[in-house]
């Protein structure tokens, strides 16, 4: 199961780069968060630090090293619903969506993403259910719950592979 997210995450964050150039281009001419030195402070005096190849080790407040990690992180994150294909002996089709229960049974589950779009997942005993970071039952689940549904696609079936009930 650790090795499916790791492909989700690669196949997501390369649609997401592939798909969001120019999305891309225009989130780096705005405004960032962090803190801009201020033109006249003056540089310490002393030996000039040389550039290298090999990270600082210094890592920002969240883990990552690079700011260009956390951009492309943001736009995952704000991601409703999407559909990646993964390359290999034989294509697979992921697909992912957030949002509300709309219905729930022991066989499927409908969610309804903000911008309105709902589609309907089938469910099995390998679905695999978390809610707050620990396993869960698919009973557990309830029209009151935000979910992110993670799917294959098989024609037109999509098959809930792990569900993750979302604090609202």
């Amino acid at each position: 199961m650790r090795d499916l997210t790791k492909i989700i995450f690669a196949g997501v964050s390369t649609a997401a780069l592939a798909g969001g150039i120019g999305a891309g281009l225009a989130y780096a001419d705005t405004p960032s968060d962090e803190l801009t030195p201020n033109p006249t402070t003056s540089a310490p005096s002393g030996p000039a630090a040389t550039p290298t190849a090999e990270p600082s080790g210094k890592r920002a407040q969240n883990g990552f090293r690079k700011p260009l990690v956390r951009r492309q992180l943001r736009f995952i994150a704000r991601s409703l619903h999407g559909e990646v294909t993964l390359a290999g002996e034989k294509h697979r089709v992921i697909v992912f969506q957030r949002g509300g229960v709309q219905k729930v049974s022991g066989t499927s589950l409908t969610v309804k993403s903000n911008d309105g779009f709902a589609e309907t997942y089938a469910l099995s005993d390998g679905t695999n259910v978390r809610e707050n970071g620990s396993k869960a039952k698919l009973s557990d689940i309830d029209t009151a719950d935000r979910v992110l549904v993670v799917a294959t696609k098989d024609n037109s079936t999509l098959n809930a592979r792990r569900v993750i009930v979302r604090d609202n």
